[in-house]
């Protein structure tokens, strides 16, 4: 199964798939950003920091990149933003220290993402937005794995399928209706959903995108419980 994964991913590496695909999220994030109020922006799970270092490139904002693997700051390219080693479940800010937050690719890693949602909304402004990429999870080829119709096996087959592509803490419980739920929940409301094809025409023909684009305004409404289904 690894070696499936490894094939996949080289391909699809030599391709430069992976950098067209962070240019193609830093374009949409960036036209979603309003540049009359730049502010102060939270990437989380920033990763390498493509997206946060091409946001800075173009003057969109104070950003600050957050992820819990101090390796990843190591060994990535040179850094344009703040960074910070920190879990999403217990960010060390402030209430209300952000405009903005980044959440890309990021909520389907999450043990408990309605934590981490209500964690967002303790630090973001009221009025301020949470910019989501949400990858679908449930689609024919699972995106992180690779492989064909990961969330309908049994779950001790895709525990073992997980585990040997490197994505244990992928948590397959991650739907978008569940996730448009934890943020209701957190004082937020959905004012944006767009889904993506990665500019691929032919998948526009099936019922599902490969993922959404998605942004929740901060409010101040009471908030609800809800099961996060934390991952096995």
């Amino acid at each position: 199964m690894s070696f499936l994964y490894n094939s996949v991913v080289s391909v699809l590496r030599k391709m430069n798939i992976y950098n067209k695909r962070n240019l193609s999220y830093s374009s949409v994030i960036s036209s979603l950003i309003d540049d009359s109020k730049k502010g102060t922006i939270l990437d989380i799970g920033t990763g390498t920091g493509q997206i946060a270092n091409t946001l800075c490139k173009k003057g969109r904002g104070f950003i600050v990149g957050l992820d819990v693997d101090r390796h990843v700051f190591k060994h990535s390219r040179p850094r344009l933003f703040h960074s910070i080693v920190a879990d999403a479940h217990h960010m060390p800010f402030k209430n209300e220290a952000f405009d903005k937050i980044l959440f890309i690719s990021c909520v389907e890693h999450l043990n408990d993402p309605l934590r981490a949602a209500g964690e967002i909304s303790r630090i973001t402004k009221k009025n301020g937005i949470c910019i989501t990429q949400l990858p679908n999870l449930q689609w024919i080829m699972e995106p992180h794995t690779k492989f064909p119709l990961l969330y309908f096996m049994p779950r001790r087959l895709s525990s073992i399928i997980r585990k040997s592509s490197g994505y244990n803490s992928l948590n397959l419980n991650v739907t978008l209706s569940k996730v448009l739920s934890w943020f209701a929940c957190s004082d937020f409301v959905n004012t944006y959903r767009k889904p993506i094809y990665h500019d691929l025409q032919i998948f526009k023909l099936l019922p599902w995108p490969l993922g959404w684009f998605l942004i929740f305004h901060k409010t101040c409404r009471k908030k609800c419980t809800y099961d996060a289904n934390p991952i096995e």
